[in-house]
């Protein structure tokens, strides 16, 4: 993949394969939060890394900063425990040596005495097997050495709560222990779940599974198995559970834990002692009234039958996660490392973003013709598939599998191909609040031409990279009316706003803003180009003129003293053209030089750039990291292009106390606050 299409992906390290290898590697970047496992909307479990904080002595939380999620894990040495994850009471913190992350790792190197440990959450990232992708869980395993080159007596322990299924602590849950062929996994539920949430899901099933030799697996007070873990030569676990219902927590100081030990013998070394953690929800979607469930429901008679093969694939998960990582990051670092470092926090977030799913039919049997996908807007509106959001991972997907985009786009131009809808212009969103996704039939022609932008740029850059023009010829009307909607419409966008403007931050205070305009023209070069995928060479030659004639007149009312303005004859105002994005990753040159040149005299005046970055437009202070890496695609020079990159890094490495949770997506470029974080599928949080 040539680095012009990859770095347009949001998204420094090749994680230490070797324990030598990974004592040596220094820290060099230090985002306020990682991921541990992170791969649904409702999966999302981060780890703070604030100035002041200690990671050895913090819970892991949700997303937003706001529910603890406790996990907790040991080594005990010779008699003495150190726990190396959570913030347990009982026993020794280890000490934290460092924390780096790849695209789909992060990895913890703590000492626990006289070990060395590296404890690495690993969140697979499998974009080309979708029944691996769709299954929401994740693996966290140790390795280690001797720090003194002696063998010493070793037990490993790890525990999640019922905090992972509720935010409440006084919901009713109830567990149980299962065993399969190759591993026991413990599940804890709530006792009446309910598919009506805003993030903590309240309708999942949390597990938490480890292979079968050698290990005890109980259900008790986390209190009691940990000081179990604490006290005595080794580890003995014991339940103190009478029963498999109880609340969140059992007493003011005390939750129930599901954990699992293992004991290794004497050794000097610890190779990839693994667990694995997951949470389910069933069904994941409600489109059109229909439940809709996760892909790899199709590939496994039971979710037992893919919690025994995710647990059995794990080296070799582990090493596709290596290749992976390598590619992504070679690639990204022909960039620059502040680059490859953006790549490896985006990119469990991205994936993480997309629900692959897939229906039942009239018998109950899987329909596997028909896989649907979908994205929340975490954290904010709750709607469900927003088209900027696709829009904003399109980059993203292109490079990963570019043919997760069609089951994206298939129910938005389902719903909007039926009697149900009748706009000139595309929707939004699929409506919401998510888990539902009835469709969204309402007035939104103040959006006409983002949508419709966004739905033409997604539908030619789905077929272009897969060669799959199944979408085109479904639904080639439907585009046909869109692209008639923008050829009127995108010039002159006066009673428009872009999707930036539902965000109080990014409020636009000007009408016929240029960056908008020029999504719309560029859709309908676009559609030109779907109509000779489609062999309807004279509309295509009509698409092509119209939009050469728009362009024309937007270069002329867009430029002002020689630099692009961000509206129409105000030569106050300047901004990010993020837009011109799209005719580059399209490749249809629509742009005509004089644009670019323009560009660059613009890139000029912006040097003077602000701690974190430039302003999304000279509206307001606030700018958005994706569109600020869209905008880097098509800087006219390196220089622009670093300093917008350098500006989403030092964000993304704002790890002060008054930072909030993940990173952030929407903030001051100033000040590099951003207000309440949210996890947005676009690789970023807000």
């Amino acid at each position: 993949m040539p680095p012009r299409h990859f770095l347009i992906w949001v998204g420094i390290f090749h994680l230490w394969s070797t324990w030598l290898a990974a004592g040596l590697n220094p820290q060099t970047f230090f985002p306020p939060a990682v991921p541990l496992a992170v791969r649904s909307p409702t999966f999302n479990c981060w780890l703070g890394l604030r100035n002041g904080s200690n990671p050895m002595s913090t819970w892991p939380q949700f997303w937003n900063g706001n529910h603890t999620l406790m996990w907790s894990g040991y080594i005990k040495v010779d008699g003495v425990a150190w726990h190396w994850l959570g913030d347990p009471a009982l026993g020794n913190t280890s000490t934290w040596l460092s924390t780096t992350i790849t695209p789909t790792r992060t990895v913890v190197a703590v000492q626990a005495g006289p070990m060395l440990l590296n404890v690495t959450f690993l969140s697979p990232v499998e974009p080309s097997d979708w029944a691996r992708q769709s299954f929401p869980f994740s693996y966290v395993y140790v390795d280690g050495a001797s720090a003194d080159g002696k063998t010493h007596s070793i037990q490993l322990y790890a525990d999640i709560t019922g905090q992972w299924v509720t935010k409440s602590l006084d919901t009713i849950i109830q567990w149980q222990t299962n065993q399969t062929a190759n591993a026991v996994y413990h599940l804890v539920t709530s006792s009446s779940p309910t598919s009506v949430f805003q993030d903590m899901a309240e309708d999942s099933i949390a597990f938490h599974a480890m292979a079968l030799p050698n290990r005890q697996s109980v259900i008790g007070n986390d209190f009691t198995l940990r000081s179990q873990v604490v006290n005595g030569s080794g580890i003995t676990l014991v339940s103190d559970f009478p029963g498999q219902l109880g609340s969140v927590a059992s007493s003011p100081t005390q939750v129930p834990a599901f954990a699992h030990a293992m004991d290794l013998g004497t050794t000097d070394t610890i190779s990839s002692i693994a667990w694995a953690v997951g949470v389910v929800r069933d069904p994941v979607v409600t489109y059109a009234g229909v439940s809709r469930y996760s892909y790899y429901r199709s590939q496994y008679a039971t979710t037992e039958d893919a919690i025994d093969a995710f647990v059995t694939d794990f080296s070799s998960a582990r090493d596709r996660a290596l290749q992976l990582d390598q590619k992504l990051l070679q690639d990204a670092g022909r960039v620059s490392n502040n680059y490859a470092d953006l790549v490896s926090l985006a990119t469990r977030q991205t994936m993480a973003g997309v629900e692959i799913t897939v229906s039942k039919n009239d018998t109950g049997e899987w329909n596997t013709s028909d896989v649907m996908a979908f994205m929340k807007d975490v954290g904010s509106s709750q709607r469900v598939s927003p088209t900027e959001m696709i829009y904003a991972a399109m980059p993203a997907l292109v490079y990963l599998n570019a043919s997760i985009i069609g089951p994206l786009l298939e129910p938005l131009l389902q719903f909007q191909n039926s009697s149900q809808y009748g706009n000139p212009y595309a929707a939004p969103d699929l409506g919401g609040p998510y888990p539902a996704a009835p469709g969204n039939a309402g007035n939104n022609s103040v959006y006409g031409i983002e949508n419709s932008g966004n739905m033409l740029i997604l539908v030619l850059a789905h077929a272009r990279t897969t060669g799959d023009g199944s979408l085109i010829a479904k639904y080639y009307n439907l585009l046909k009316r869109w692209a008639d909607y923008l050829a009127t419409n995108s010039l002159i966008p006066s009673q428009q706003i872009p999707a930036d403007a539902r965000d109080t931050h990014l409020t636009q205070n000007h009408t016929n803003m240029t960056n908008l305009a020029i999504k719309g023209i560029i859709a309908v070069q676009a559609m030109s180009e779907i109509s000779r995928i489609m062999g309807d060479a004279p509309q295509a030659q009509q698409y092509e003129s119209t939009a050469k004639a728009l362009v024309k007149s937007w270069t002329t009312l867009a430029a002002s003293s020689g630099k692009i303005r961000w509206s129409y004859g105000d030569s106050s105002s300047s901004g990010l053209m993020y837009n011109f994005m799209a005719d580059k990753l399209l490749q249809l040159n629509l742009l005509p030089f004089t644009v670019s040149d323009l560009l660059n005299q613009h890139s000029v005046e912006m040097l003077l750039v602000p701690t974190f970055g430039f302003p999304l437009s000279s509206d307001s202070a606030y700018t958005r990291s994706d569109w600020s890496l869209f905008s880097a695609t098509v800087a006219a020079n390196s220089t622009t292009r670093d300093l917008l990159i350098d500006g989403v890094h030092k964000r993304a490495s704002f790890n002060s106390l008054a930072s909030l949770g993940a990173f952030s997506n929407v903030y001051n470029v100033r000040t590099g606050l951003g207000g309440t974080p949210l996890a947005y599928p676009n690789g970023f949080s807000r």
